[in-house]
């Protein structure tokens, strides 16, 4: 990490606390009643999985990511019972896949308009990203090959495969390293199209942040496997190899999003296009809730 990294992190670091200690009693109070709320939708969600109630829960998620909605660290735990009433749902993950192949389905038909598509991409993709599920996994690796680019506007032509790859970067603990063969908007997909169809082949399992067990596409693996082939030397050799030739590399890890690293020359346009992607995610963080 560099020296504009590490100040970068102090000055957000020391931001953030500011931020916290002038929470007024009002408002910590209000936060508070907010999490009460959202625990209530995760009940209710589980004892009655209605598409209403899983919608709501897929809406608490992806608020209890945002510092400006929630600044307090209550919101990761809140989060957590979110995201575990949601795995506990029979066929979670499946509903917000059918969501998603339904709406595209209608906008290739015409009967749904392009910003509507954009808006359940950013819903479903946006909720699975945080269900550390084979199924998961599944879902997101079958969009990698989505290239299509949607026009709505300027900042929002990234393909489909963009936010799936975003969604196993956010999910993967041991996924591939990034290189300097850049594909798609920094992110280095025929790197990820070669470790899902590994994945699929049942010759390379898979670990979720923060989870030493090993999954395939099935399950719950006995054993870690890792084949190598052309062009594929593991992790730390990739990474002596990028060491070796200078990139200056920077951490994007913030507790929430994977801690990988990428290299700082192509920061600041992966930033951009994160910011810009992001709109559904901005436009629902400001509809009227608790």
């Amino acid at each position: 990490m560099n020296k504009i990294t590490i100040i970068s992190l102090v000055v957000l670091s020391a931001t953030m606390s500011v931020a916290y200690s002038e929470i007024s009693k009002e408002k910590h109070q209000e936060i508070m009643e907010a999490f009460r709320y959202w625990k209530q939708v995760a009940e209710d969600a589980v004892s009655d999985p209605s598409t209403e109630n899983m919608e709501k829960l897929s809406r608490g998620i992806e608020k209890m990511r945002r510092p400006v909605i929630f600044p307090t660290e209550e919101r990761f735990v809140v989060r957590d019972e979110l995201v575990q009433a949601m795995l506990s749902i029979p066929g979670s993950v499946g509903f917000f896949e059918k969501k998603y192949y339904q709406a595209k389905k209608e906008w290739k038909a015409g009967s749904l308009r392009q910003q509507e598509y954009i808006d359940v991409i950013g819903e479903t993709i946006g909720t699975i990203r945080y269900l550390p599920s084979p199924e998961s996994v599944r879902v997101l690796g079958n969009l990698i090959d989505d290239q299509e680019r949607l026009t709505a506007d300027e900042v929002e032509r990234m393909p489909v495969a963009f936010w799936a790859l975003r969604g196993l970067m956010n999910l993967i603990e041991d996924g591939p390293v990034y290189s300097d063969d850049y594909v798609e908007q920094i992110i280095d997909r025929k790197m990820w199209v070669l470790w899902f169809e590994q994945v699929k082949a049942g010759t390379r399992t898979f670990r979720f942040k923060g989870d030493p067990q090993p999954y395939t596409l099935a399950g719950p693996a006995e054993k870690e496997l890792r084949p190598l082939r052309d062009g594929d030397e593991g992790v730390e050799a990739r990474r002596q190899k990028t060491t070796e030739r200078g990139n200056p590399e920077i951490s994007t890890g913030t507790g929430e999003e994977d801690g990988r690293k990428i290299p700082w020359l192509p920061l600041g346009l992966a930033t951009l296009l994160a910011g810009g992607g992001g709109v559904y995610w901005w436009r629902q963080s400001r509809k009227a809730a608790p």
